[in-house]
């Protein structure tokens, strides 16, 4: 019995160590996915002259995704404002994130020009306003019958030396060892002003339906041979992070029946799992899925004579409840936005229990029809 508890103590670390890294990865993908919604947003708000609004949607998405393009669209939208000393702090900590950004001499070119706007900015400050009794005209201070002739020039504040700035940067703006923005877009790439689509976008639909059908193949648990058994499946989960998102995480249940045929009779296995799953799409239609199943596994219909049991002297009354993990992997085609099909083989392992003759062992392929609502 120690031996037995110290297994299933050690599968429920490792579960617990799957679980906490599906649920981080899950949390990096919703942080990703967040910082390019709040990207587009700053964009459109800057298309409509909000460039406040612009701002803080970047510099939101910066503290989620630490891409140097926010910071280049923040320096931009501060040149808009006339806020010199901000869009030239913006300009230099986006250099110093992409020492390597393919505009490097464009932005150093616009802060020597904000700068020199700034100093003359400054000295214009600590110009006294021209008169007669200033000090361009000192010798008419005591002469009050005198001709005043107000000075030829006088001291203006020189417009920015750049003009106005073009609108924020997009994908094809940010470059060098740090990701372009264009990372962060989830329709397309942004070249030049036009949106290119480079892939379908992935259907929205979080919530799925899942039902399968296939065999089990027992591994261990049996004191003779027995033939794979047939063996079916519903499940449903929802599914977190944006459908563009490469890596996503899937919070799911599940229900499983099969049936060991023997001679004296047939026992029936029913199992009862929660199924967090991590959804990885490869290409457009194309998803593969990971899942650590934890549950409950329930054998009823036994006898003496069960070849599960190590013995022949107890009487088994009623139903016997076993711990279970499942490990499964799955790959998943979809045939529309709302249908898919999948194969989905697994490996299921229920720990011994007082009388029963081994760990029950079982190798299970499936498939099936997944429906998302």
């Amino acid at each position: 019995m120690e031996a037995v508890r110290a297994r299933v103590l050690r599968v429920a670390q490792a579960a617990v160590i799957v679980l906490l890294t599906l649920a981080a990865a899950a949390a990096r993908a919703d942080d990703a996915d967040k910082a390019r919604e709040l990207f587009t947003q700053g964009n459109t708000f800057f298309d409509l002259g909000q460039f406040d609004k612009a701002i803080d949607a970047w510099q939101q998405g910066y503290q989620l995704k630490n891409d140097p393009g926010f910071l280049y669209n923040i320096a931009q939208a501060y040149r808009t404002m006339g806020d010199a000393q901000k869009a030239i702090f913006f300009y230099k900590r986006y250099l110093s994130n992409a020492p390597k950004a393919h505009n490097r001499s464009e932005v150093e070119q616009k802060i020597s020009a904000l700068q020199q706007q700034l100093s003359a900015q400054e000295q214009a400050k600590g110009l006294p306003p021209p008169g007669p009794f200033g000090p361009d005209n000192p010798g008419n201070a005591g002469n009050a019958g005198a001709t005043t002739t107000p000075p030829a020039t006088t001291a203006t504040t020189p417009p920015p030396a750049s003009g106005v700035a073009p609108p924020a940067v997009t994908g094809a703006e940010a470059a060098g060892t740090t990701p372009p923005p264009q990372d962060l877009g989830s329709a397309g790439t942004v070249a030049g002003g036009s949106v290119t689509d480079v892939a379908p976008t992935p259907p929205p639909h979080r919530i799925d339906l899942r039902a399968a059908v296939g065999f089990d193949a027992w591994a261990s648990g049996l004191q003779e041979n027995a033939q794979p058994s047939f063996a079916f499946t519903l499940a449903g989960g929802y599914t977190f992070g944006a459908p563009s998102s490469q890596f996503r995480f899937r919070l799911g249940a599940l229900f499983g029946y099969t049936f060991l045929k023997e001679s004296s009779g047939k026992d029936t296995f029913t199992s009862f799992l929660i199924d967090p799953t991590l959804v990885v799409r490869v290409l457009p239609k194309l998803t593969l899925m990971a899942d650590l199943g934890l549950g409950v596994l329930s054998v009823s219909g036994l006898t003496k004579s069960s070849s599960l049991l190590a013995t022949d002297m107890v009487t088994i009354n009623g139903s016997q409840a076993l711990g279970l993990v499942r490990v499964g992997a799955a790959a998943e085609y979809d045939l529309t936005q709302n249908v898919s099909v999948f194969l989905w083989p697994a490996y299921a392992s229920s720990p011994k229990k007082q009388y029963f003759y081994q760990d029950i062992a079982r190798f299970e392929v499936l498939a099936g029809f997944a429906y998302r609502p």
